[in-house]
C-alpha cells in the first residue's frame, strides 16, 4: 500500500530490489501462463494456479511505484511485512496473511504532500486496479483458451476480490478509501 502505514515494516528494500523481485514475479507468473498454454492437459491446471498466485502476490505495490513515479511522487522503497488489515481475515487466513512477506511502496512524505489529488487519486488507485486486472484476466485468458478448471479460478478469484474492494473502501487506509478522499476533494475543488 502507498503512502503512509501504521504497519511497521520487518525490512525496507530498495527501490531496485522490490522493483526486480516484483518484476521477476511478473515475468514468472507470464512464463508460468504460457507453459499452461502448452503443457500436458494434467498440468495445465496446476501451472495456471501457480501463474496466478506468483502474479498476485508480485502485481499491487509495483503498479503504486510505476503510476506514483508517472505523476512525479518519488518514492523511499518498499516495506516487506505482513497485510496491513490482519483483521478483515478470517482467523486462518489472518494467520497466514500476517506472516507473508508482502511489498508496499512507500512514498516519500513530502513527495505525497506536494503532488495534486489527482496525481494521489491515480496512484492509489494504481494498485487495486492492476490487481484486478491481472488477477480476473489471467484466469479469463486462460478460461478463452481452454485450460481446465481456468473458469472455477475465474469464479474464485472474483469472490476473493469482493470483500479485497469492500475492505479498501472501508478502511481508512485503503487504497480506495484514500483515492475516494482525493475525488472529493477534486469535486470540491471544481
Amino acid at each position: 500500500m502507498a503512502g503512509s502505514s501504521p504497519t511497521l515494516p520487518w525490512r525496507m528494500l530498495s527501490i531496485t530490489t522490490g522493483n526486480a523481485l516484483q518484476l521477476g514475479g511478473l515475468l514468472t507468473g507470464g512464463w508460468l501462463l504460457r507453459r499452461a498454454l502448452h503443457a500436458h492437459p494434467r498440468r495445465q491446471t496446476r501451472l495456471l494456479l501457480a501463474s496466478w498466485l506468483v502474479t498476485y502476490f508480485c502485481n499491487h505495490a509495483i503498479a503504486h511505484w510505476g503510476v506514483g513515479r508517472l505523476v512525479g511522487m518519488r518514492f523511499v522503497g518498499y516495506g516487506v511485512h505482513g497485510t496491513t488489515a490482519p483483521q478483515w481475515y478470517p482467523p486462518g487466513l489472518r494467520w497466514l496473511f500476517m506472516h507473508l512477506p508482502l511489498l508496499s511502496a512507500r512514498v516519500d512524505p513530502a513527495s505525497l504532500r506536494a503532488a495534486s489529488p489527482p496525481a494521489r487519486l491515480v496512484m492509489y488507485l494504481a494498485g487495486p486496479l492492476f490487481t484486478l486486472a491481472t488477477g480476473l484476466g489471467l484466469p479469463l485468458y486462460a478460461w478463452r483458451r481452454g485450460i481446465p478448471r481456468a473458469g472455477v479460478l475465474l469464479a474464485g478469484a472474483s469472490l476473493w476480490f469482493t470483500p479485497m474492494l469492500i475492505v479498501e473502501a472501508l478502511r481508512s487506509g485503503g487504497d480506495l478509501r484514500r483515492a475516494a478522499r482525493e475525488l472529493q476533494r477534486l469535486l470540491r475543488a471544481g
